[in-house]
């Protein structure tokens, strides 16, 4: 299928880097952009952009096919989640509260209860201590907005990621999995000053960059624009402008897993990508969406 819009359209500009994307001029506000892509460009309109329903828990797996078990947003709520059958387990950032070591614990002791093969998780805003420059400014604050977080030690979390022994953690790096390389990143644009914040523009367009081309399965925190982003609360779009052109324009992955909104729990299409919005918890902090499961060929060229 062809998309209708080109490499050149507005904010898919080519970088001196070659990249194909630059920082949207409606980079930091994203409703707005979404108003001016689809006014202009018919970029979310159907058929090429739609829902998708996911993926029974019991349907068959085709022979030569891995299944993904996608999830994300449990907020240390896991003990009332079933997990379904699968091959790999993904989860998608905020499997915490604060990213209090106990947490990571608890966290990591679940997945060592789970039967997959392979399992890979990143961090979100709320894994405070895994985004050390956020520790390093919180603890230095007069006014402590995450009291039980401020007051860890350094020695207490500072080699927190190690603690997660039962799964690989994927930090602006990549896996390559049963021939389908996998990369994760835990960046969002600037969120109530939680972890992991950036500005949006050209900070998050640099942590995409990085993303390598080739990449099967995205795994952010935080979803691009346009895609399981809706906040009916404040009646605004809140994905990453450049996170989309990124993987619209440049990456176009077979799959792309986040979270961070619970709102947007789902799964779309736009033809290329599949997107999975796999929060666990509603808005209410309820663990109430099952996982999200996702079959892919093992090998890119089947």
């Amino acid at each position: 299928m062809t998309n209708t819009w080109s490499n050149r359209d507005h904010g898919g500009a080519e970088t001196a880097e070659g990249r194909g994307v630059a920082v949207d001029e409606y980079s930091t506000n994203p409703t707005q952009a979404f108003t001016f892509y689809n006014i202009n460009q018919g970029r979310f309109q159907p058929p090429h952009v739609h829902m998708v329903e996911p993926l029974p828990h019991d349907a068959p797996k085709l022979p030569g096919y891995t299944r993904f078990v996608c999830i994300s947003d449990t907020h240390s709520r896991t003990d009332s989640i079933h997990m379904p059958f699968g091959d790999v387990f993904i989860h998608a950032g905020d499997f915490t509260e604060l990213g209090l070591p106990s947490e990571v614990k608890k966290f990591n002791d679940w997945l060592g209860t789970l039967p997959y093969e392979i399992k890979i998780v990143i961090a979100g805003n709320h894994e405070l201590t895994f985004d050390q420059e956020f520790m390093a400014d919180l603890v230095k604050q007069d006014f402590y907005y995450f009291p039980s977080a401020s007051k860890l030690k350094r020695e207490s979390y500072e080699n927190v990621r190690a603690r997660l022994t039962n799964c690989i953690y994927l930090q602006d790096s990549q896996v390559t999995v049963r021939g389908l390389r996998i990369y994760g990143t835990p960046w969002q644009p600037w969120y109530y000053g939680w972890g992991f914040n950036l500005p949006r523009g050209q900070a998050l367009l640099d942590k995409w960059n990085q993303i390598p081309d080739d990449t099967d399965i995205l795994i952010t925190h935080c979803p691009p624009l346009g895609f399981l982003d809706w906040v009916p609360g404040k009646m605004q779009r809140v994905g990453c402008v450049e996170l989309l052109n990124t993987v619209q324009r440049r990456v176009q992955p077979k799959l792309h897993v986040f979270g961070h909104i619970h709102e947007g729990y789902g799964m779309m299409t736009d033809g290329i990508t599949s997107y999975i919005n796999a929060s666990a918890c509603t808005v209410n902090f309820q663990p109430m969406n099952p996982p999200i499961v996702f079959d892919l060929p093992t090998s890119r060229s089947t």
